[in-house]
């Protein structure tokens, strides 16, 4: 707790300073000898008290106060004098300072002030806290909140992404705790988001500071936007973290980082870090379907943009850190290719029948329209085609020909409802390369023509 003393005698200041250091070690007490001297102390600064003597040169005490209460309106101001005079009183409580001492200062005074001070700064800022944490969380779930009586203070936004298994909570908020008394903190599905603030800019620019030299472990990024007094610019600033902070991919992990410079990044950047995050997400729910359809587009925007190949180290390390285990990236995509398909044909190995019965059939109703067989679902799910047809067959009670016959029929009733598509139209979209061969199977199935269908259940074709 910072503790501010004021007076133009310097025994006084020795005098103060020793009886506050009796009661506790835990203070730190500044010096100011004149109201001036005062005035810039706070604007340094936050004080919790401040010990001010009512005559001194210049400013007087109570003058010094009153454009005090500008800069630092939760200080707790108590006026020293050695005159028991009422107008000097009468000024005092106007100007709502939080008791009048005389001089000389006794030990039970200075305790008794430094412990009622001590209280209501803990609860002030319990206070503080809790309605700087009701507008992070409203603003998260998109609810309007304010700052009420701190508008006016200065905030930064910060959010903590974690990529690697294993950090407890704890590691995640270790960086922060020095600063305990100037931020909250909410856990969300992106990271980490803190709200910082202080009464002084200074003190938060010193905390970036700080904070950007730590030593991240390499699963740990940090995201810091601009120190702000404008609760807009905050707002605003919440959702560019959320979505810039997908650029840890290229930029690197474990590391700390400013927002501002991540506002110009190009979209093809932006594009591939997001699609970079999908893949990872995919991988952890052990989505086949999804985590291929990723590792697709990933390798092909890699090897599509040069920009984007200038960041090669730390994408390995990513997708490293994602599979736990050493990628290399190879000159050529096939062979690339071949790293991230070989990673999803173990893992879906490596789960129970249920769970790859599931990730084949995601993958067919993605796929139906494909020239797909179970020679290729073999080559792609690491089992035999013999082992896929039985495992289909006994999770859908249909054999595999006849699911993708299924799919691919009620797809083609859908496009002949609700939309002017030809038949032949239809049939390409649907995977059939022959409409004749298309025509029969749906006559089969739903006992008259595609054309007939589409006149008997959708009357005419919509306009």
């Amino acid at each position: 707790m910072n503790i501010l003393v004021v007076d133009d005698e310097p025994l006084i200041h020795i005098s103060i300073e020793k009886l506050i250091h009796t009661c506790s070690g835990e203070e730190t007490v500044f010096h100011a000898y004149n109201g001036h001297q005062m005035l810039d102390a706070l604007g340094e600064r936050e004080f919790a008290l401040a010990f001010v003597d009512i005559k001194m040169p210049g400013p007087s005490g109570l003058e010094a106060i009153r454009q005090a209460r500008e800069i630092a309106p939760f200080t707790r101001y108590y006026i020293m004098t050695g005159f028991d005079e009422f107008e000097y009183a009468k000024q005092a409580i106007k100007l709502k300072v939080d008791d009048y001492l005389m001089k000389p200062l006794d030990l039970k005074t200075i305790r008794e002030t430094v412990e009622a001070t001590r209280s209501q700064v803990h609860l002030n800022l319990e206070h503080k806290k809790n309605v700087f944490r009701n507008w992070l969380e409203s603003t998260l779930n998109r609810r309007e909140s304010y700052f009420n009586e701190f508008t006016g203070h200065y905030c930064g936004l910060m959010m903590v992404n974690v990529d690697a298994g294993g950090i407890s909570p704890e590691q995640i908020q270790s960086p922060f705790q020095s600063y305990d008394g100037h931020l909250v903190s909410v856990f969300t599905e992106h990271g980490l988001m803190l709200l910082c603030f202080s009464e002084k800019s200074d003190y938060l620019l010193e905390m970036y500071r700080s904070l950007s030299a730590f030593p991240y472990p390499k699963g740990l990024t940090c995201f810091a936007a601009s120190i702000t007094s404008d609760p807009g610019e905050l707002k605003a600033s919440l959702t560019s973290l959320m979505d810039r902070s997908c650029l840890r991919v290229l930029l690197g992990l474990g590391s700390f980082y400013y927002l501002t410079p991540l506002m110009d990044v190009s979209p093809v950047k932006l594009d591939f870090c997001r699609t970079c995050l999908e893949w990872r997400a995919a991988f952890t729910a052990r989505d086949y379907t999804a985590f291929s359809s990723c590792s697709e587009l990933i390798v092909n925007q890699f090897y599509r943009h040069e920009e984007l190949q200038k960041h090669q180290e730390n994408l390995c390390a990513f997708l490293s850190l994602t599979l736990d285990r050493p990628v290399e990236i190879p000159p050529d995509a096939a062979a690339l290719k071949e790293q991230l398909a070989q990673a999803a044909r173990e893992f879906v190995s490596g789960s129970d029948q249920d769970s790859k019965a599931q990730s084949i059939i995601r993958f067919i109703q993605e796929h139906y329209a494909e020239n797909l067989s179970t020679a290729e679902l073999s080559e792609r799910f690491g089992l035999s085609a013999n082992h896929i047809t039985n495992l289909l067959k006994s999770t859908l009670g249909i054999r595999y020909n006849d699911y993708v016959t299924q799919l691919r029929l009620s797809r083609a009733k859908e496009l002949l409802l609700s939309t002017r598509l030809s038949v032949k139209e239809i049939t390409t979209a649907c995977g059939y390369y022959s409409q004749s061969h298309f025509t029969k199977l749906f006559l089969e199935h739903e006992g008259c023509t595609p054309a007939e269908y589409r006149k008997d259940i959708g009357g005419k074709p919509p306009k």
